[in-house]
């Protein structure tokens, strides 16, 4: 009796802990978040409630697209080229902590000889003609060699995140010439269907004022509100030419069959424990000034080696008179007039302007993630009222358009609600467009873009560009 209160009273004891624990950890997660200032409250869908309006591909289909699109575009192959040049560079300085081998063959002929005294060996010389072979290994620089290395390392450093800021910048720009392209021509289509259901009604509205059944003032209202809809539908088609010709241009393909996509953009905040690209990139050049202040210091502090060469002479004659020769080299700067000065101090000055612009990107870092986030927020709060507004305009556009028929209705009520038509689903084509573009925009801030697309830069994709929808644009 008494081991099964111990046993129970244990067990309870156990379970407190365990829940105690639990709770801290929860706790300390949700706490972390909260410091972090990161947040993921639920999806939304783009181009979310455009199913009938026109068709939709999926995110996959979407993001495929993208990823075929910019492997080829010059911004990324000079990103790539200036990466190998940095390699390059790097294993430049890397060799020259190696020994150099050289090797050097010597012509010396008597020109012209006046001398009074042959004791000499070397004024009593003839022409020669002899080659060596010589190795030098240095072995203090004045630090240049290191510094260099490491100079050249944090260049190729730059380089790979001026590599990943370019793909990431390119999918952003892939994104918005793909949805300006497709939302310009939805809307152009859209337009041009409605101008289309109008236009008869212009010849009705003047055959009521032939018969006096309408006031001319009726007519004129209904051709002023009429050409109004000519010059927006004009408009609209002149802004699709540029975008389609925009698109054909970046993506080297014809436009055609490309509908809008459907994407999954959550409700985000700041993340702040990730830094932009650019703020990355100005503490690593900082930081490659430094080393560029060590190297010019070091043209002005001693440099030693050694080196060793073996000379034949006289190879141009059937003798074997040769020689080995080494030694060590020292050289030691001066004096040097204050230029050795003034070029330390002209390098510290340019590392401190490099030191002040972190400072700078990372405030324009923070203001254009805060820009970003509010677009995102202001998108998702606008978008339903849009929608509201637009599906309500259609809903009086078609009541209106039922009554035409009636004599004692008019006419220009149906032009006005197509132009308010018009603007609604400009208005929301643009919302979504800026949700879409806000959240890759807010990916590429923080270095997570080209993770969502899963890009290997390194591999070629193969895409098939014709995507088929669901049905044609209306």
């Amino acid at each position: 009796m008494i081991n099964n209160n111990i046993n129970k009273k244990s067990l309870l004891i156990g379970l407190f802990i365990l829940i105690f624990f639990t709770s801290e950890v929860v706790l300390s997660q949700i706490n972390d978040n909260a410091d972090n200032n990161i947040g993921v409250i639920e999806n939304d869908l783009t181009f979310s409630r455009l199913d009938n309006i026109a068709p939709t591909i999926d995110q996959n289909n979407y993001f495929d697209l993208i990823r075929a699109s910019i492997l080829d575009q010059p911004e990324f192959l000079y990103a790539n080229s200036n990466l190998e040049e940095k390699n390059q560079n790097l294993k430049f300085a890397r060799r020259q902590m190696l020994p150099e081998l050289s090797v050097r063959v010597i012509n010396d002929k008597v020109l012209d000889r006046d001398i009074d005294d042959f004791s000499s060996i070397r004024k009593r010389q003839d022409d020669s003609f002899d080659a060596a072979v010589e190795i030098s290994q240095p072995i203090y620089n004045g630090g240049a060699i290191r510094n260099q290395i490491k100079k050249s390392r944090t260049e190729k450093s730059v380089s790979q995140i001026e590599r990943k800021n370019a793909l990431s910048q390119l999918i952003v720009d892939a994104n918005e010439i793909y949805l300006a392209a497709v939302t310009s021509e939805l809307l152009y289509s859209y337009a041009e269907n409605l101008i289309l259901e109008i236009t008869p009604y212009l010849e009705k509205v003047r055959e009521r004022v032939r018969l006096g059944i309408s006031d001319p003032i009726e007519l004129a209202i209904f051709s002023i509100k009429y050409n109004d809809l000519k010059a927006k539908v004009q408009l609209l088609k002149t802004n699709k030419n540029r975008d389609i010709g925009i698109f054909e241009y970046f993506y080297e393909t014809k436009f055609e069959n490309y509908y809008l996509p459907k994407v999954y953009v959550p409700r985000v905040f700041l993340d702040k424990n990730k830094e932009a690209y650019n703020v990355i990139a100005s503490r690593l050049n900082y930081k490659s000034m430094l080393f560029d202040t060590e190297i010019v210091k070091g043209d002005y502090r001693p440099k030693f080696g050694f080196s060793t060469r073996y000379t034949v002479y006289d190879i141009d004659e059937n003798e074997n008179d040769s020689d080995i020769r080494g030694g060590i080299y020292f050289s030691m700067p001066v004096f040097s007039f204050g230029r050795g000065t003034a070029r330390v101090s002209a390098s510290k000055a340019a590392a401190n302007a490099s030191k002040m612009n972190i400072g700078i990107e990372q405030k324009n870092d923070e203001n254009r993630e805060n820009q970003i986030v509010n677009l995102i927020e202001s998108s998702l709060n606008t978008r339903n009222d849009l929608y509201d507004s637009f599906l309500d305009t259609k809903n009086q556009a078609r009541i209106i358009k039922n009554r035409l028929d009636s004599i004692n209705f008019s006419a220009q009520a149906y032009v006005e609600s197509a132009i308010q038509e018009i603007s609604l689903l400009e208005k929301i084509l643009s919302t979504e467009a800026s949700l879409l573009g806000g959240y890759l925009l807010y990916l590429h801030q923080n270095q997570n873009l080209n993770n969502l697309l899963r890009i290997d830069p390194w591999v070629k994709i193969k895409f098939n560009w014709r995507i088929i929808g669901s049905g044609d644009l209306l």
